[in-house]
């Protein structure tokens, strides 16, 4: 049976709220401190149940971005999404963080299977 939008919209609030709780667990945990870096890697492909790199899921990873961001803007770290291998696993973040972390700027668009979807959904909300 295939899923309904109302399923599909379910889904996707559950996985920003548990983004969310995970990302302010592993905060707390790791006593994170105003203005230091959170870098988060995610697979849409592993969330979804999947093998990694096997099935991006753009609408995932904007879900799961959305809880997490909202979890670093609380805790007032700045959060680095990494890519995957296809990039060098750069990483996503704003622009006044690699000036105050001194990161070299470079010009990449990740894109859902050349960077990953998490990496994709952070660059699109940049």
């Amino acid at each position: 049976m295939a899923e309904t939008t109302e399923d599909q919209r379910q889904r996707l609030e559950r996985i920003r709220e548990q983004g969310y709780e995970a990302a302010r667990e592993i905060l707390e945990a790791g006593r994170a401190k105003r203005g230091q870096l959170f870098v988060v890697g995610c697979s849409t492909s592993e969330i979804g149940g999947g093998r990694i790199g096997t099935s991006s899921a753009p609408d995932v990873a904007a879900a799961v971005f959305e809880g997490i961001w909202r979890a670093a803007r609380e805790k007032e770290v700045w959060l680095a999404a990494q890519c995957c291998e296809h990039l060098n696993r750069a990483l996503i973040l704003e622009r006044e963080a690699a000036e105050r972390y001194g990161y070299e700027e470079v010009n990449v668009v990740p894109q859902p299977k050349a960077g990953g979807s998490f990496a994709t959904a952070a660059w699109q909300c940049r």
